[in-house]
């Protein structure tokens, strides 16, 4: 019974590498996909334009963001918080960026446009704070536990 247990451990270790990969190259794909799409569908310099390649620009680096900590998986190293403290700041840059733009476009800066970009800012500045306690404290990386 041991020896069985042995055998499916390792099997569903494999299937786990096996898997992380995966998605690390559907995470890369998707990112050459969006960076295909917004530069093909570049038609003109408007203000407009830039906000959505500025918008889909953000939205890349949040995915290419995701895809360390699978790497990291993939390499057997430490499992770290960073990466999902940096997305939640490069998202809150990301929605502070076009609520300004689109507010700035349009000439009109709404009672809710200021609150949103409040909270947002709000938001970067906790996640800030907290990243840079998290360095301070080493990490406080979490061991692969086999």
């Amino acid at each position: 019974m041991n020896r069985f247990i042995g055998v499916l451990k390792k099997v569903l270790h494999r299937l786990d590498e096996i898997l992380h990969i995966v998605i690390a190259f559907l995470l890369v794909a998707l990112v050459c996909c969006m960076a295909f799409y917004t530069v093909t569908h570049f038609k003109a310099f408007t203000p407009e334009a830039v906000l959505t390649i500025i918008d889909d620009i953000m939205l890349m680096l949040i995915i290419l963001e995701l895809l360390w900590p699978v790497l990291k998986f993939l390499r057997r190293e430490r499992f770290s918080l960073s990466p999902f403290i940096y997305v939640g700041i490069i998202s809150g840059v990301r929605r502070i960026l076009t609520i300004e733009a689109k507010a700035s476009i349009s000439h009109h800066q709404g009672y809710y446009s200021l609150i949103e970009i409040g909270v947002s800012v709000g938001v970067v500045l906790v996640l800030g704070i907290v990243l840079l306690l998290y360095e301070r404290a080493g990490g406080c990386r979490i061991d692969d536990v086999d």
